[in-house]
């Protein structure tokens, strides 16, 4: 009986690997929170917010820093160390941090997106 029981263990294991998803990461434009298919993103949150710092100073226009849950098999590696693409169907990621013009850095929890940088294009999901 034993060994029944330690197999199924066993076997419960190995399909939950297989179903788990993983966290991944993107600095983008505040003017959305969807991550495209072969959008380069990151595993690192402070990879995402030092790129989304530097990007919103360059570009002189807000950022996001944004999470969402994949798959293993819809990350592929890019040429840049630290760097992935995503390969999949277009998805909604939630925004953990809001970068202005400056560089300054605050929770997009505690942010008034519409009223503090007029993103009104789409739905905005909140991190409480």
């Amino acid at each position: 009986m034993k060994p029944i029981m330690e197999n199924w263990k066993n076997f419960l294991n190995e399909v939950r690997s297989i179903n788990k998803k993983i966290k991944i990461y993107r600095a983008q434009p505040a003017f959305t929170n969807v991550i495209r298919n072969n959008d380069y993103v990151t595993m690192s949150r402070q990879f995402a917010k030092d790129h989304a710092v530097t990007s919103a100073i360059y570009n002189d226009e807000p950022f996001f820093v944004v999470i969402a849950f994949v798959e293993k098999d819809k990350i592929k590696e890019a040429d840049n160390p630290g760097e992935y693409r995503y390969v999949g169907e277009d998805i909604k990621a939630m925004p953990l941090n809001i970068v202005d013009a400056e560089g300054n850095v605050r929770s997009a929890a505690k942010a008034h997106v519409n009223e503090d940088l007029h993103v009104l294009s789409e739905e905005i999901y909140y991190v409480p």
